[in-house]
C-alpha cells in the first residue's frame, strides 16, 4: 500500500519541479498590509499582530472558471509582527516580520489520492520608513504621506520534500531584494473617515527567477457607529506582472484582481488597543493562462499604541 502511494507522490513532485518556473498554481493574494498607510503617532511604539488566511479553490483561465479535475487547492496562512515608531509628527520607521505556512494539494486521478506539498517558516523581513507631507494633529485629522520599504531575503528558498526542491511559490521566502513605494491620503470626519492608498512593489531576480512586480490600491470608507466601534467598506485591487525565468516571460503567471472588503474595527482600550476583522471577497479576477483564483481572504489584526515619550 505504501509503495502504491509513494509512486504517484514522487511523480507529482517531479512534475511540480518541472513546471516550477511557471509557478502556475500559486494562490492569488493582495499586496495590501505590507507597508503601513499612515505615519505612526509621535514618540509612540505601535505594535501590530496580523493573522491572515488566504484561500484558493477554483481554477481559472483568463476570467473564466474552468473544470478543476485534479481538485487543486491552496491555503496560505501568515502571522506578522509589525512594529512602527514615530520619531516625529512627520516621520516614522517600522519593521514587519512574517511567519508563513503554505500548502498546495491536488488529487491524483489515477488513484484518487490527495497529495499535499507544504512549507512553513520565517518569511522575508520588511524595513519601512514613512513621511507625512501633511501630518495629522488634534485640529487637522488629515494626512498625506509617502513611504519607502525594502524586503530582505530572510526566508528560506531551499525547502525540499523527499529530496526534491519545492516551487518558488511554495517557499517561505522569495530570495530576492524587493522595494516598495507607496502614497496614501487619510481624511477624518466626525461621522466617517476616508483612506486612499497605492503601493508599487519592484522585485529583483534570485537564481534566474524573478516574481512579477505589482501595483496595488486600497479605497476605504470607515463609518463611526459608536465611540468604540467602526464599520468599513473597501475596494482592494492588485495588478501583477508576469514572472520571469532567465529573462523569459512565463505563461500562467501574472493577474488582475479586485476584492470587496467589509470590515469591523473595535477599540478594546481607548487610545491604546484596537482590533480589526476583514473579509476579502473577489469581485473581479483575470489571470494570464491557467491559475488558481482567490476564494476569499480572512484577516484579523490587533494594534497596541505604547507611548514612549512626550511630543513636546
Amino acid at each position: 500500500m505504501l509503495a502504491k502511494t509513494a509512486v504517484p507522490v514522487i511523480i507529482w513532485l517531479l512534475l511540480s519541479g518541472a513546471v516550477a518556473g511557471q509557478n502556475c498554481c500559486a494562490p492569488a493574494v493582495p499586496q495590501q498590509g505590507v507597508v503601513g498607510e499612515t505615519v505612526a503617532l509621535p514618540h509612540t511604539l505601535e505594535i501590530g499582530l496580523h493573522l491572515e488566511l488566504l484561500r484558493s479553490r477554483d481554477l481559472y483561465h483568463g476570467s473564466d472558471r474552468i473544470d478543476n479535475r485534479a481538485q487543486m487547492e491552496s491555503d496560505w496562512k501568515r502571522a506578522s509582527l509589525a512594529l512602527a515608531y514615530g520619531l516625529s509628527r512627520r516621520f516614522s520607521l517600522g519593521v514587519v516580520a512574517p511567519f508563513v505556512w503554505k500548502e498546495k494539494s491536488k488529487v491524483l486521478t489515477s488513484s484518487a489520492t490527495r497529495i499535499a506539498n507544504s512549507s512553513d517558516g520565517l518569511g522575508d523581513l520588511i524595513l519601512q520608513a514613512r513621511y507625512a507631507l501633511s501630518p495629522r494633529d488634534w485640529s487637522n485629522i488629515r494626512e498625506l504621506s509617502v513611504g519607502l520599504a525594502v524586503k530582505m531575503p530572510t526566508g528560506a528558498t531551499d525547502v525540499r520534500i523527499s529530496g526534491l526542491l519545492l516551487s518558488q511559490g511554495l517557499q517561505p521566502g522569495s530570495g530576492s531584494w524587493d522595494f516598495y513605494g507607496s502614497a496614501s491620503y487619510y481624511q477624518g470626519w466626525d461621522p466617517a473617515d476616508v483612506l486612499l492608498s497605492a503601493t508599487y512593489a519592484l522585485t529583483s531576480e534570485h537564481e534566474g527567477y524573478r516574481f512579477g512586480s505589482q501595483f496595488s490600491f486600497l479605497a476605504s470608507g470607515i463609518k463611526h457607529l459608536h465611540e468604540r466601534l467602526d464599520f468599513s467598506l473597501s475596494l482592494s485591487g492588485a495588478i501583477k506582472a508576469k514572472d520571469r525565468q532567465d529573462d523569459a516571460l512565463l505563461e500562467s503567471t501574472g493577474r488582475e484582481q479586485v476584492w470587496l472588503v467589509p470590515g469591523m474595527q473595535y477599540t478594546a482600550i481607548l487610545e491604546k488597543l484596537r482590533l480589526y476583522l476583514y473579509f476579502e471577497l473577489p469581485v473581479y479576477q483575470h489571470f494570464n493562462g491557467t491559475q488558481l483564483g482567490s476564494e476569499f481572504n480572512l484577516r484579523f489584526s490587533a494594534t497596541y499604541a505604547l507611548p514612549l515619550g512626550s511630543d513636546g
